[in-house]
């Protein structure tokens, strides 16, 4: 299954996946609206993005990013990531991220952005926390 992109938190948010990861069914550009984002992504319909959501968003931002379908991402191919996964790419000496390393940092983006701790993410905190991370 193919998104668009999750640049949704940073950009995704700053999560690196709004604008980074949509259903291909729903369009092949970045989305930049975190309502539309959401919406995409809330297959049970209540409103929130949970943690299995969102890991199934950035694993599709991810694969939409690997245009080298090399299973890794390089700094060229995080136009638009969150600072986690900036950092994560940056600490490595060959400067490219894994799936795992992705998800994981995109998560820490995740855990920053639900503001009531509650392991779900409404449009309010994600444009709150993507405010906060300009």
């Amino acid at each position: 299954m193919t998104r668009t992109g999750l640049g949704f938190l940073t950009a995704t948010l700053t999560l690196g996946l709004v604008a980074g990861a949509a259903p291909a069914s729903a369009q092949t550009s970045p989305i930049r609206d975190v309502r539309t984002w959401v919406k995409n992504y809330d297959w049970n319909g209540d409103g929130k993005i949970d943690r299995g959501e969102f890991h199934q968003a950035a694993v599709d931002a991810f694969f939409l990013r690997d245009k080298d379908k090399s299973g890794y991402l390089a700094i060229s191919e995080l136009k638009e990531a969150s600072p986690e996964t900036i950092k994560a790419v940056k600490r490595k000496s060959d400067a490219r991220i894994s799936l795992e390393e992705y998800v994981n940092a995109l998560f820490k983006d995740f855990e920053a952005a639900d503001a009531d701790g509650d392991g779900l993410l409404t449009v309010d905190e994600i444009e709150q926390y993507r405010q906060k991370t300009r």
